[in-house]
């Protein structure tokens, strides 16, 4: 008996410590976008912290917020690459791609955002990828615009100060990352633009 209760006792401990908190997670649209004019963007996928993958690419864009899908329920980034062009037509301005971790502290700025107004109460957020020639940037918001919402912060609602205003200064973001990825005046390697610039050199030869 003192045996069987040992070996219960043990199986629920390996069972407690086996298990993990479920991930944090928002429905979010996905928006693909630019402050500095036309890109086009052929690959653009953040991976999660469980492992998940969200596609950002929308080809060819322009503006901000830009580009936007339905996207989905996701939980926060925790990698992102891609490659894309500055342009919209070949021969491009340049090219660039980025391979990089994303910030360990991007879900708790996502709870702050989720929980920093007072009156303002969206079950639903955005979250953007913004490219400007090698620059990448990820944004999450709700969306709350002064001109038609309420969005009064909470008192206290961010102490570490990471809500600050979107680039048209219409809404509130808060930025999980920014960085610069690489930039080459010829396409990368075995990427798009690379097949791209094949098939048109093949096809002048001809």
């Amino acid at each position: 008996m003192t045996k069987w209760k040992a070996f219960l006792s043990l199986l629920l401990s390996v069972t407690v410590l086996g298990c993990k908190p479920e991930p944090y997670t928002v429905e979010a649209g996905f928006t693909n976008g630019s402050t500095s004019g036309e890109h086009g963007v052929k690959k653009m996928v953040i991976t999660t912290q469980s492992g998940g993958k969200a596609n950002f690419a929308m080809g060819a864009v322009s503006g901000y917020p830009g580009a936007h899908s339905s996207g989905g329920r996701m939980d926060a980034p925790a990698y992102i690459e891609g490659h894309w062009a500055k342009g919209w037509e070949y021969p491009f301005k340049s090219y660039h791609r980025i391979s990089a971790p994303i910030p360990g502290n991007a879900e708790a700025k996502m709870k702050t955002m989720d929980n920093y107004y007072q009156n303002f109460d969206r079950d639903y957020g955005s979250m953007e990828v913004i490219v400007d020639g090698p620059r990448v940037r990820v944004f999450y918001s709700k969306s709350c615009v002064d001109m038609y919402d309420d969005c009064t912060p909470k008192q206290g609602a961010d102490p570490n100060g990471w809500v600050v205003r979107s680039p048209k200064n219409q809404t509130d973001v808060v930025v999980l990352f920014d960085g610069k990825g690489e930039s080459s005046s010829t396409p990368f390697p075995n990427t798009f633009f690379a097949d791209l610039e094949k098939r048109k050199k093949a096809s002048v030869s001809e």
